[in-house]
């Protein structure tokens, strides 16, 4: 999937609509739709539209399309304390990645699009760790009574 086709799909699948992302960036639906129709050259989506568009739609799938194109990993560092919603979100992630391996490995070779959803799994997984990891540090330290 190309870069443009992940900023439509984030447009298209956010909790708002399409219609309220375009209206919440400044731009009219159409123009909008326009610009992130791969297939359409006359009209080209800036770059400095990829930020509102990803808090509009509070989807950073662009961004982590992009680190992982270029080898890297995007990861959030969240504002809030650790919660415990963290740690579900963890260990969820890895469950994923596990599973996707195991189904791949199960079949006993590895296809390019094995390796590609195993990388995806891979990078969902660490990145909630990392967030985990990141929410300690605004943690409250309780000291217990034995």
């Amino acid at each position: 999937m190309s870069f443009i086709d992940i900023v439509r799909k984030m447009v298209l699948d956010s909790d708002i609509g399409a219609r309220a992302v375009a209206e919440m960036v400044g731009k009219k639906y159409h123009v909008l739709m326009n610009e992130l129709n791969s297939e359409n050259t006359s009209h080209k989506l800036g770059a400095d539209l990829l930020e509102p568009l990803m808090k509009a739609c509070r989807s950073d799938s662009p961004i982590h399309h992009l680190a992982a194109s270029m080898g890297g990993l995007f990861i959030r560092i969240p504002e809030e304390n650790c919660s415990n919603i963290s740690l579900v979100k963890a260990v969820k992630e890895f469950g994923e990645l596990i599973a996707v391996y195991g189904q791949a490995i199960e079949e006993g070779k590895l296809s390019s699009h094995d390796k590609k959803r195993i990388r995806k799994e891979g990078q969902e997984a660490l990145t909630a760790i990392q967030e985990l990891l990141c929410g300690l540090d605004g943690t409250t330290e309780h000291n217990s009574h034995v």
